[in-house]
């Protein structure tokens, strides 16, 4: 699989990345364990809002 597009994904232990024109790609994970998810939700909403920014 290429990983030619963006990709936001939500949940325990998703992954989204971000594929820049040059071909860089950066990721931020979620935590796995759903406790974890749920105390942490605006610090991970925050990570992914920083990696979409331009």
């Amino acid at each position: 699989m290429e990983e030619v597009q963006t990709i936001v994904a939500l949940g325990a232990g998703s992954i989204s990345k971000r594929v820049h024109p040059d071909g860089r790609i950066e990721r931020s994970e979620n935590v796995k364990d759903v406790a974890q998810y749920m105390e942490r939700i605006e610090e991970m909403m925050d990570r992914k809002r920083a990696l979409l920014q331009e």
